[in-house]
């Protein structure tokens, strides 16, 4: 039986698959990464073994992270990415039944060529539930870019690609702590656009630098109503204060900030939305001029322990668009977060947790536990037409979403992660939230299954 989620804007979810099929989902992910076992270096025909990959106990031979071939100075990577997703029942929503939802079904393909060229194209086979209830505009092409690396602290790229701004949005999927990412990267972060970057290390890489013109401001401000910003100026600077040494217990301390101009022309601006696009907190409104988004980012990381917090401020001007002609303030949101996370199991901490003896390999994987605290606010937004009654002022008062994630991570293999988090959820203006009887205050859970090579 079809299932629907209650979401106020009008938009209903297509009909969750049975559960059977994220049984299917499963076998299929824990065959493939039966199939793809790595092989060890000195046996491998075609491909090069990544560099950072762990070695089998015994062996030392390493981990083939891609099916790769090479020919003469050219070498490509295929990839791919599948992710299937389980939200329990959440009552307090209209949620009833277990929902089932494809996120990502990814394949595509990155190299090099002759030592200084990059490239990347990357393709979605179908579209991820944000997408499906136009919470999201999206391309189904992802990443379609080429680098050029003059010199390490020069480095010139074009293409589709995203961003500078956000480190948990510029975070790879696969690489992400929790099963969504936080609302500051959902909402407020623009994520992926067409347009031209240069960027590079210096200093012995504790600074790297990014700066770049895209067309529009990313496919987060763009929706099945909104369009979002044009002519993007993006920058974005990061300071290693300590770097890793090569003990497994090695520290690092990084911080961060970024900054994306962008115009306006009289649009829909930005709305503020729950964790599972259950419902639409604050409106969005029309807004015309400049788009100033600025963030500051830090993280920190010791063994199998890590610590990242990150804040977000989003400005978008109203130039003109009073009764009279006159300029309206800003309509202004921010958010922020700190997120922690520990390995229990005492692999280090290095964007991922790395098994030190993954299942089928000798051993059960690595366990991660984490937890976040974050919310996303909206200002009150004021408006000349609140004197005679339009529109309705309580529509344009101040409203935020805060939230407490709690997670637990197994990554099998370097390739299948099963990821489990809870989701507590408290909206300020309970009546602007898709929980009113409850207070505003609902609890999901939801399961992930991924696997990506």
């Amino acid at each position: 039986m079809a299932t629907l989620r209650f979401v106020p804007t009008g938009h209903a979810v297509k009909g969750s698959p049975r559960p059977r099929r994220s049984v299917l989902f499963l076998a299929l992910c824990l065959a493939a990464t039966l199939l793809a076992l790595p092989a060890r270096a000195e046996d491998a025909t075609t491909g090069a073994p990544d560099k950072q990959a762990t070695t089998k106990k015994g062996t030392s031979g390493k981990l083939l992270r891609h099916p790769s071939i090479k020919f003469g100075p050219l070498e490509v990577d295929f990839t791919a990415r599948l992710e299937h997703d389980a939200r329990m029942a959440t009552p307090a929503v209209g949620l009833d039944q277990t929902q089932f939802e494809w996120q990502d079904r990814r394949i595509g393909v990155k190299g090099t060529a002759f030592e200084r060229i990059e490239f990347e194209m990357a393709r979605e086979l179908g579209e991820d539930f944000e997408t499906s209830i136009g919470l999201r505009e999206k391309t189904p092409w992802r990443d379609v870019y080429v680098n050029l690396r003059v010199a390490r602290a020069l480095e010139i790229e074009a293409g589709r690609f995203k961003l500078p701004f956000g480190r948990e949005a510029l975070t790879g999927e696969s690489n992400i702590d929790f099963v969504y990412r936080s609302l500051a990267a959902r909402v407020l972060s623009p994520s992926r656009d067409s347009g031209i970057m240069i960027h590079g290390r210096a200093f012995r890489r504790s600074v790297s630098y990014q700066l770049g013109y895209f067309t529009r401001d990313g496919d987060h401000a763009r929706t099945n109503q909104t369009e979002g910003g044009r002519d993007a100026l993006a920058s974005r600077l990061v300071v290693t204060v300590l770097g890793r040494t090569a003990s497994p217990a090695g520290v690092s301390l990084q911080i961060g900030a970024a900054a994306v101009e962008s115009r306006l022309d009289d649009r829909l601006g930005i709305r503020g939305r729950t964790v599972f696009g259950d419902g639409m907190f604050f409106d969005r409104m029309f807004v015309n001029g400049r788009r100033l988004r600025l963030g500051l980012e830090a993280a920190w990381a010791y063994g199998p322990v890590s610590v990242s917090s990150e804040y977000i401020t989003v400005a978008d001007e109203r130039k003109g668009m009073g009764f009279d002609g006159e300029d309206l303030p800003s309509v202004v949101a921010g958010a922020r977060y700190i997120a922690g996370t520990w390995v229990v199991t005492g692999e280090r901490k290095d964007g991922r947790a790395e098994p030190r003896h993954g299942l089928f390999q000798g051993g059960a994987g690595a366990i991660e536990v984490a937890a976040r605290v974050e919310d996303l606010r909206f200002d009150s937004a004021t408006y000349p037409g609140l004197s005679v009654g339009f529109p309705d002022a309580s529509s344009l008062q101040s409203n935020a979403d805060r939230v407490i994630t709690l997670g637990l991570n197994w990554y099998l293999n370097h390739y299948f992660k099963i990821q489990g988090n809870l989701v507590r959820e408290s909206i300020e203006d309970a009546q602007r939230s898709p929980a009113p009887a409850a207070g505003g205050r609902f609890t999901s859970f939801v399961v992930r299954f991924q696997f990506s090579m």
